[in-house]
């Protein structure tokens, strides 16, 4: 019986934010005209998406802007099994295609004979998707999971001489998130038919950034951002549903479901980057980006239930409270990009980036099949009368295979042990207007 609880806990304990597009569960979509050079623009963004990748970058940008659009991102992971439940069982799977909307909008305004700037943005910082099928071998561990997360970020910029500007801003974060799993009541009363495990939570947060742009030439540019930890209080229901036969006397009968109130405090970490772009001549502009996350916040998650499950005996298998460790790293992606003014209306754009796994080998789980990641990426941008402004992107993510062989999942006789792989298409488009 105890195990039933056990696998309850790490069932809630993997349903917090525990993948994404980035390595991590941290996204970088937040922009198309970013995207097409791989995301290093912290130093040479020009236009209103400077409100999320440089927002001391607003002082260049003369009166009122707006840009909008979205990305889509269509990833697939392939999954072969170590081992397998039973004989015959296919070894291959992988997850479902499924695509996924990352939307942005910004606005700003330049007062250029002050120096001040404001700038407004909404993005997602961080965000996961993943699917693997209810018959899967790694059914009991993961099934659905959605990450949702949008951040209101509102700037005020000021030009200090020729050479600097700098910026500082506040965010506000809202989480949405959903786990399911299957549940092996087969495992505890034989026979039995399989229940479903369904987590769902709220929550938000408030942080705060800041960011430098120097221009110690005429052709280089040097770019420095900050945006910093933001905690947010989660709080909305873990339930097991359909218990079977006897242990349906734990929630009132055959077919019964166990809910409780949950809370956690989940701690996004802080990100800076370092960005340096060299004008190499009218057309040309090429740039370099170093990009830190500080995952060593998601350390450990502390879960408090609202409604401890105590068995007849008076011992409490679900206790008030409870600890699950992660121990993630801090990690430093690297970005290059090159754009090409190769007409006075158009642009070509392309980039890579590389972008480490935070996860170690001790708490992998197929919610997050995360692994070194690593992105090519080109781009198009458009530009008629000087007012209205078309970017588009794609981009193609891959990982190296990633051989896992740990302990997750044996709290629910499962096993996530075998190796995985993670490709992804990234594409969209956005629109500018200059007022």
């Amino acid at each position: 019986m105890k195990s039933v609880v056990v696998a309850f806990l790490a069932a809630v304990a993997m349903a917090v934010p525990n993948a994404a597009f980035a390595s991590g569960f941290r996204l970088v979509e937040t922009d198309n005209g970013g995207q097409g050079m791989a995301h290093a623009v912290t130093a040479s963004i020009n236009d209103a998406a400077a409100v999320y990748y440089n927002p001391a970058a607003l002082t260049d940008i003369a009166g009122y802007s707006a840009k909008t659009g979205a990305q889509f991102v269509d990833p697939m992971t392939e999954f072969t099994a170590a081992n397998v439940e039973y004989a015959g069982q296919n070894r291959n799977e992988k997850t479902a295609n499924t695509t996924y909307a990352i939307p942005h909008l910004y606005v700003a305004n330049t007062w250029a004979e002050s120096g001040w700037a404001v700038g407004f943005g909404m993005f997602s910082d961080f965000g996961t998707g993943t699917s693997w099928s209810n018959y899967s071998s790694l059914r009991f561990v993961a099934t659905d999971t959605q990450l949702r997360t949008a951040t209101y970020n509102l700037n005020v910029s000021k030009k200090l001489g020729q050479t600097f500007s700098a910026a500082l801003g506040a965010s506000y974060m809202t989480t949405d998130v959903r786990f399911d799993s299957m549940y092996p009541f087969g495992f505890f009363e034989p026979g039995a038919a399989e229940g479903y495990r369904l987590i769902r939570g709220t929550g938000t947060g408030w942080g705060f950034n800041g960011a430098l742009l120097f221009k110690p030439s005429d052709t280089i540019k040097i770019g420095l951002t900050y945006r910093s930890k933001i905690t947010t209080a989660v709080s909305g229901d873990a339930d097991i549903l359909n218990f079977p036969g006897t242990l349906g006397k734990l929630v009132g009968g055959t077919g019964g479901d166990y809910r409780s109130g949950a809370k956690v405090d989940v701690t996004y970490p802080d990100i800076a980057v370092l960005g340096i772009a060299w004008k190499a001549n009218e057309k040309l502009t090429l740039e370099a980006d170093a990009d830190y996350t500080g995952w060593s916040s998601y350390d450990q998650l502390v879960f408090n239930f609202d409604k401890p499950l105590t068995l007849a005996n008076g011992v409490s298998v679900l206790p008030s409270s409870s600890t699950q460790k992660k121990d993630w790293k801090n990690v430093v992606a690297y970005r290059v990009g090159a754009s090409y003014n190769y007409s006075p209306s158009s642009t070509l754009r392309v980039g890579y980036y590389l972008d480490p796994t935070p996860m170690p080998d001790e708490t992998f789980d197929p919610r997050l099949p995360d692994a070194d990641r690593n992105v090519v990426a080109i781009g198009w941008g458009y530009r008629a009368m000087d007012k209205f402004t078309v970017d588009a992107s794609y981009s193609y993510l891959w990982t190296a295979t990633r051989s896992v062989n740990n302990n997750v999942g044996q709290e629910v006789k499962a096993s996530v042990d075998g190796d995985y792989k993670t490709t992804a298409n990234i594409f969209g488009l956005s629109v500018g207007y200059k007022f």
